[in-house]
């Protein structure tokens, strides 16, 4: 309900007099005119004056302070009460000032720790008792029942407090968690969607370059797969930035236009097409799957395609083998290719150590739940194998 969501509060609640709370002043006000006016008046016959209205008037007016300096305020009414008691020959046994004790024990019960708030309970205990001795009464017990009460319920709200303010932390803490791993999941995106086409353009450009200087006709398809490969890293970018827009807004709706679905499955054959074109030697055994989550797709997809881009980048035109096969519980990617050749050919360990590429499928397969193994064939090429499953847990990026 919204009355849950926007609880009632007085108008004054939380403004301050003096650096003191309102109601804290307002309190202390009424007890002191609620003391004074029966002493004046003589309703409360409490003499002599001389002693009991400047007991009277302190007492309530260390009200005021009681969140600040609860232990103060507290030591202050334990030590006026006994002075009344001293020196009128009776403690006060109105009501203002079974408030002001009351008010005092479950003060520095609520707003202090463990230690100092036993002392307090120890200090209004140890005046009463004395009252009590002096005056020859015998309460104690009602005076240990009803301060220790007292004292218990604000132990009970100061855990309260401490509880929710714990949860309110952690729930900060999953907040700023959700947007780490939301930031990886974003560059994991950027790097896939950068690295992949800025690698098709920057092939399909040498062959452009080459084929202008022989045979400008030639020049014709390469210069089309930079255009759709700039293309379509611009409608990648442009639905990531529409997904951030529209998951950092709480106002964002239909005008922010349709999201189009993430890649998936039914997006690999444009892959593959797209780095055939780029004069990979590719050849593809997709096997018929199970139904897989969107989450799962997004994975195979992104694998597949910085695998891909590695083998065109570090491998040149060197064969390379695509296989996707599955059942109802799991998903597996291999890609292997042969032995680069010529001015191509690196140290594939260190980019398996150190590799952005390699880094991300790690770091996608570990999020997916997955496993994968990568490394140098026997033959000089280079393999990854990446067994996901088919039901990502909700939550997983």
């Amino acid at each position: 309900m919204s009355f849950m969501k926007h609880p009632l509060r007085l108008p004054w609640s939380g403004r301050l007099i003096w650096s003191l709370p309102v109601n804290d002043v307002v309190l202390a006000l009424a007890l002191g005119v609620l003391a004074v006016g029966g002493l004046l008046t003589g309703q409360v016959m409490e003499r002599p004056l001389s002693a009991t209205l400047p007991i009277a008037v302190t007492s309530t007016a260390v009200i005021a302070v009681r969140r600040s300096l609860p232990l103060t305020a507290t030591a202050v009414v334990s030590i006026l009460a006994v002075a009344q008691s001293l020196l009128a020959g009776h403690s006060s046994s109105t009501l203002w000032a079974l408030v002001v004790f009351l008010v005092c024990v479950y003060t520095v019960a609520a707003e202090r720790s463990e230690g100092y708030a036993l002392f307090g309970l120890a200090i209004v205990l140890a005046s009463q008792f004395i009252c009590e001795w002096l005056e020859g009464g015998t309460d104690y017990a009602f005076d240990v029942l009803v301060f220790g009460g007292v004292w218990l319920f604000g132990r009970g709200t100061h855990f309260w407090k401490e509880q929710a303010i714990r949860a309110e932390q952690h729930r900060h803490d999953l907040a700023r968690i959700a947007v780490a791993q939301e930031r990886i999941r974003i560059a994991r995106e950027l790097h896939d969607v950068v690295a992949h086409s800025l690698s098709v353009i920057a092939v399909q450009a040498d062959a452009a370059e080459a084929a202008l200087l022989k045979d400008p006709a030639r020049a014709v398809p390469p210069m089309k797969a930079i255009r759709g490969s700039a293309r379509e890293a611009l409608g990648d970018m442009r639905q990531l930035l529409r997904v951030l827009r529209t998951e950092g807004s709480a106002e964002a709706g239909p005008a922010d236009g349709a999201l189009s679905p993430a890649h998936g499955m039914d997006d690999l054959e444009q892959l593959v097409a797209t780095m055939r074109e780029s004069g990979l030697d590719l050849q593809v055994d997709i096997s018929r799957i199970a139904p897989v989550s969107q989450g799962t797709e997004l994975a195979v997809f992104r694998i597949v395609q910085e695998a891909l881009t590695n083998v065109r980048k570090h491998a040149g035109t060197a064969r390379c083998r695509l296989r996707i096969y599955g059942d109802e519980d799991q998903v597996c990617i291999q890609i292997e290719n042969d032995a680069p050749s010529g001015k191509r050919e690196l140290d594939i360990t260190e980019e398996l150590s150190t590799g952005n590429g390699l880094l991300g499928i790690r770091e996608r397969v570990s999020a997916a739940g997955g496993t994968l193994l990568a490394g140098p064939t026997d033959a000089g090429g280079f393999t990854v194998s990446a067994t996901l499953p088919a039901r990502q847990k909700r939550g997983t990026p």
